[in-house]
């Protein structure tokens, strides 16, 4: 009797312990991102493990860096509004107009290249107090911080003030802190995309220069803190442009102090995937209502992406014009643009976003509020980072 006992026990025991070991595995399950298949890649030196676990891609508030341009100066607003552009107005009139889908503009002033101006009017990034209002602006509608453009002198003697580059990053991310330090709870963050500005035979030992110097000034700076690394996380404009030999040197003489990001396709991920942490793609002229490969192009990428193991931030824009110099429109429609790319590339399931932009206000992606659109799209994109549009 009591053998058969101690057997009924033994086996209520073993099963106990299964089951909490079945539910433990589904309480883990149920909060895992995503995975795919990982490649040969994964186990490749260049996969490091980030400071925590990446966000889930079902995550409910997504996390969003904004394009960020730092030639707004009064010599940068004169040349995009003409010559006859009245300057000296207290208040600022309005450059033009575009029509109700946001396409075909008409400039007031000959030689404008700009149809509106920020709601804050033409404000000077050589002036320290430019920032403030937009860094809070740009928190308060829940985005995660500026993906700051910036190209330095090339030379490995740079300092803060070797050009006004370097003196308006100075100048940002002195903002950022001072923001930081009085909204602990909520900080604001900044990454880099470091821009190539159409030079795509720039030699390897400028770009490590500037990289480098970057990574001396503000490497450890709590301004470029974020989830993936404990490095800043920096975007290599049109990596996919350069010389594989260029990319595979910035990763060798940087990647110990940065967390390097692509601008890949799915083509150029396989050369490239090696030498960087991850990817994005600059697609600022993506219309998904016209181009019916819109999102499987870049769930294409995401899924080489995340199955060698590497982090996927994904594109979205309000609209797109560059018809004033030239170039092509992708209508705002409203918010129906800006909804329907976060929407399509929400497909791709990304660790984080992209967006185009906050103050690119000739190719007219801006989310920033202005005098024609107000505070609309930034408020749309309020909704989205909280899933609630």
């Amino acid at each position: 009797m009591r053998k058969r006992l101690l057997l009924a026990l033994t086996a209520l025991i073993c099963i106990t312990v299964a089951s909490i070991a079945v539910l433990v595995g589904l309480r883990v399950s149920s909060v895992k991102s995503p995975t795919r298949p990982a490649s040969s890649a994964t186990s490749s030196p260049s996969v490091r493990q980030a400071i925590s676990p990446l966000p889930p891609v079902s995550a409910k508030k997504a996390i969003v860096y904004l394009y960020y341009y730092l030639w707004w100066t009064p010599g940068h607003w004169a040349a995009k509004l003409g010559p006859e552009y009245p300057l000296a107005k207290s208040v600022p009139p309005i450059p033009g107009t575009s029509d109700a889908t946001g396409c075909n503009p008409k400039v007031n002033y000959s030689g404008a290249t700009i149809v509106d101006l920020p709601a804050a009017g033409l404000y000077n990034q050589n002036d320290a107090a430019t920032y403030a209002a937009q860094i809070a602006e740009a928190a308060q509608a829940g985005v995660t911080g500026f993906l700051v453009s910036w190209q330095g002198t090339g030379l490995t003697s740079q300092s803060i003030g070797s050009s006004g580059y370097d003196q308006r990053l100075a100048l940002l991310v002195a903002a950022v802190d001072t923001y930081n330090r009085s909204s602990p709870a909520d900080p604001f963050h900044l990454a880099l995309a470091l821009s190539a500005f159409g030079d795509y035979t720039r030699p390897a030992n400028a770009i490590v220069a500037d990289l480098s110097y970057f990574a001396k000034t503000y490497g450890t700076n709590p301004a470029f803190q974020n989830i993936y690394s404990s490095h800043p996380v920096v975007i290599l404009m049109d990596s996919r442009k350069y010389s594989v030999a260029t990319v595979k040197a910035v990763w060798t003489a940087e990647s110990a102090a940065i967390y390097l990001i692509g601008d890949e396709t799915p083509q150029s991920w396989i050369r490239d995937a090696p030498y960087l942490d991850g990817s994005s793609y600059y697609w600022s002229s993506e219309n998904p209502a016209t181009n019916d490969r819109a999102g499987s192009d870049l769930v294409a990428l995401a899924d080489q992406v995340h199955g060698d193991g590497k982090t996927w931030f994904a594109p979205f824009i309000p609209g797109y014009d560059t018809q004033l110099v030239g170039g092509t429109c992708v209508p705002r429609n409203g918010l129906q643009t800006l909804t329907e790319t976060w929407n399509t590339n929400a497909v791709s399931q990304p660790n984080g976003w992209f967006g185009i932009s906050w103050n690119e206000f000739v190719e007219n992606t801006y989310l920033q509020p202005s005098e024609a659109y107000g505070s609309r799209y930034l408020a749309q994109l309020q909704r989205l980072i909280e899933g609630r549009a």
